[in-house]
C-alpha cells in the first residue's frame, strides 16, 4: 500500500522525494507512539527511556553530566531539566555534585533506575527486533546509509 493510500489522501503524491521524506516522518511518529505505549507499564516515557538508557549503556558508572545528557539526547536541551526532574521524582535518578567542577551536576542512576533501564532495554530490543525483522540485514544497512546522507543536508539548511 502506498503512503498516500495509507494516509487516506484523495490523490497520490506526485513527488517521490516528498513521499519518501513524508514516509520517514510518519514512521518516526508511529515509532514514538509505539515507544510510549511500550514503556507505559514501566511508568516512563520514550524520552525518559532515552535518559535512562544513556546512563545505563553509555557510561561506565551510570553517571553523566546534565550538559552531556543534553548534548546526546534527541530532545531539545531545555527539556533535559524537566526530564531529569521527573525521573528524580520517580526515584530513578539522582543529581550529584561533580567532584571536579562545582558548577556541574551529574545525573546518576539509582538502583531502581538501573533495574528500570534494564527492563526497558529488554522490552525495547525485543520490539525493535520484531519491527526490523521485516527487513533483511542488507536493507537495514541501506536504510542507515540513506539516512546518514540525509541528516547532514537537513542540518545545513
Amino acid at each position: 500500500m502506498s503512503l498516500s493510500e495509507e494516509l487516506g489522501f484523495p490523490r497520490r503524491l506526485i513527488n517521490e522525494d516528498h513521499e519518501a521524506l513524508l514516509g520517514i516522518l510518519v514512521t518516526a511518529e508511529l515509532l514514538k507512539k509505539e515507544s510510549n505505549r511500550l514503556f507505559a507499564p514501566l511508568g516512563i516515557t520514550a524520552a525518559q527511556f532515552n535518559v535512562l538508557i544513556l546512563l545505563h549503556a553509555q557510561t561506565e558508572d551510570g553517571t553523566m553530566s546534565q550538559s552531556d545528557l543534553g548534548r546526546l539526547l534527541t530532545v531539545h536541551r531545555s527539556n533535559v531539566t524537566g526530564l531529569v526532574d521527573r525521573l528524580e521524582a520517580q526515584g530513578l535518578v539522582r543529581r550529584e555534585d561533580d567532584l571536579k567542577d562545582r558548577r556541574v551536576y551529574r545525573v546518576a542512576l539509582t538502583d531502581q533506575g538501573r533495574e528500570t533501564a534494564r527492563r526497558a532495554e529488554e522490552l525495547y530490543l525485543a520490539r525493535i527486533h520484531g519491527i526490523m525483522g521485516g527487513l533483511e540485514p542488507g536493507e537495514w544497512r541501506a536504510l542507515s546509509s540513506a539516512l546518514e546522507k540525509i541528516r547532514p543536508r537537513v542540518k545545513r539548511a
